[in-house]
């Protein structure tokens, strides 16, 4: 059985109760909870692995919880509520064949068919939703078959008086584009790494966790409430993390060569993610693989090279300077509504509405910087712990923060939760 003294999955519970109502939205209910959660975690257990587990009772709140806000914010009305029946009725399958069949069946094929047909008829429900990464992706596979730079071209307004720009690294199109140009969606890519990670996630804990459990574990993950508005909007998260999964099984199958190569695509997609780099770079047991085979590390990053050197200024306008915004850079493209982001930045307007931008920036990054460096020096924490905190505090302490961010920070929390899981697995040194 699984053990029930899960005090890491009830704060995992309230992590998801606090960003999923409210779709990310600043609320000073969701902000104090997020506070509270994000001080016990950095001073409470910052220093160690979590060990509790996340309970099966814990797992089918979560995907009731998740029924609820089955759908996109654009899908068709009917269309959400025949998703949420359907959902209802797997996940009550699920709890009946636990509880009741005693785990008669296995469930791991079934679940994956149910995460792909839910997610055809989110995209079925939703064609077109009005979100500008949406537009974005599907229009860039075009601009490369026209062979333009995706950062100097013209993109369909989503919005009225803003302009489109693209404003992630080069490997987020390169992966996209093809899914993008065949089957005429780019959200695919979503559906197939999602696939690929609980298909990793299979293999990893294979032997290592009850197969019925693990496969509620599985489904926990494909299905976390507001999955599906992850991929309506086309938020490249969980392509993301799929590519840190595959570089941690690399790692523990000692193949090390493709083991660089996935941690380097995860570095390839977001900008803001390179603050992380230093954890990997200077971490004790991952550093001596990183010296032999460094090459194969750096060489997706040499995509960033050729589009820096091919246009510099609107590449590091749409990229890099666009996260700052005006306070730094004045040119830099503002398309986000940062005054209602879930973030300390928000916090402090609601009190200080007069303070300077550049102050509140000043502020939050000094903060930001003092506790990167007590989680960077920690000295009996895991990688992915570290990773997973560090993520926490960017979504806590910068101005880009909404529900993707948060979602970002819950897949690893929720990995960590699976080690934790897994009484007998034995995490190889090279990476924890």
């Amino acid at each position: 059985m699984i053990k029930m003294n899960g005090i890491y999955g009830l704060i995992f519970i309230l992590f998801l109760f606090a960003i999923t109502p409210n779709l990310g939205f600043f609320t000073l209910f969701s902000f104090l909870l997020l506070s509270l959660l994000f001080v016990f975690l950095i001073f409470n257990n910052g220093s160690g692995r979590i060990r509790s587990p996340l309970t099966i009772e814990a797992c089918f709140i979560l995907l009731f919880y998740a029924c609820i806000y089955y759908g996109g914010l654009y899908q068709n009305k009917t269309s959400t509520l025949i998703g949420i029946v359907l959902f209802f009725a797997f996940v009550a399958f699920l709890f009946f064949n636990h509880y009741a069949l005693k785990n008669k069946f296995h469930m791991f094929p079934l679940v994956l068919i149910i995460y792909l047909f839910l997610s055809m008829w989110t995209l079925w429900g939703s064609p077109k939703p009005i979100v500008d990464t949406f537009d974005i992706f599907s229009q860039v596979s075009q601009k490369l078959i026209t062979f333009q730079n995706p950062y100097t071209a013209t993109y369909t307004r989503t919005y009225s008086q803003i302009d489109n720009h693209f404003h992630y690294l080069p490997f987020s199109f390169l992966i996209t584009s093809p899914f993008s140009a065949i089957l005429h969606d780019p959200r695919y890519t979503i559906i197939f790494f999602n696939l690929v990670s609980a298909i990793i996630l299979k293999k990893l804990f294979k032997n290592k966790i009850e197969d019925n459990h693990l496969d509620i574990l599985i489904a926990v993950f494909l299905f976390l409430p507001r999955s599906f508005y992850m991929l309506e909007h086309m938020y490249l998260d969980p392509i993301i993390f799929s590519f840190f999964l595959l570089f941690y099984y690399c790692f523990q199958k000692k193949k090390y060569t493709l083991s660089l190569l996935f941690l380097a695509l995860f570095f390839s997609f977001k900008q803001n993610l390179l603050i992380l780099l230093p954890l990997f770079i200077f971490d004790k047991n991952i550093r001596p693989v990183l010296g032999r085979k460094f090459i194969f590390f750096l060489a997706p990053f040499f995509l960033i090279i050729f589009y820096l050197f091919l246009s510099p200024v609107p590449f590091l306008s749409n990229t890099f300077f666009a996260m700052f915004g005006a306070a730094f850079y004045p040119q830099a493209i503002r398309s986000t509504p940062t005054d209602i982001a879930l973030s300390f930045q928000v916090f402090v307007k609601q009190f200080a509405p007069s303070i300077k931008t550049l102050y509140l920036y000043a502020i939050s990054g000094f903060l930001l910087l003092a506790v990167y460096m007590r989680i960077f020096f920690l000295r009996n924490s895991t990688i992915i712990m570290k990773v997973f905190l560090m993520t926490y505090a960017m979504g806590y302490f910068m101005h880009l923060s909404f529900f993707n961010q948060y979602y970002f920070v819950s897949l690893f929390y929720f990995f960590i939760l699976m080690l934790g899981q897994s009484t007998s697995q034995k995490i190889p040194k090279t990476v924890s």
